[in-house]
């Protein structure tokens, strides 16, 4: 993601330290907002908004990757962000911004290597 310029960010409903998970896992992303220090959660509208605020895009911009229909895909989607449902199990075949695994993420975002 970061060959091709974008900016990352993670949101999560986990109660635990979102900044300090991103840091033990070292993982590099631009905004970790976490919904034990935001004081919502997904798909509650103000965490995207928040991440997004940090992340300075605007909602046509981004793009919300995630594996729980309802709080990433719907919530996204409300907000008019496009949202690719990480579909792992085979539950939404139906879905049509789906992949099955990350690894998949770059094409499905049009990125060519």
């Amino acid at each position: 993601m970061r060959r091709h310029g974008l900016r990352v960010g993670l949101i999560s409903n986990g109660q635990r330290d979102l900044e300090e998970f991103a840091r033990h896992h070292e993982l590099d992303v631009d905004v970790a907002c976490g919904s034990w220090m935001h004081g919502r959660i997904k798909p509650h509208p103000s965490i995207f908004e928040a991440a997004l605020a940090v992340l300075g895009v605007d909602v046509g911009e981004a793009v919300m990757v995630g594996d729980s229909y309802r709080d990433d895909i719907a919530g996204a989607r409300a907000l008019g962000m496009r949202a690719i449902l990480v579909d792992r199990d085979g539950l939404h075949l139906d879905e049509t911004d789906r992949i099955e695994s990350l690894h998949a993420l770059p094409a499905a975002l049009g990125l060519t290597a």
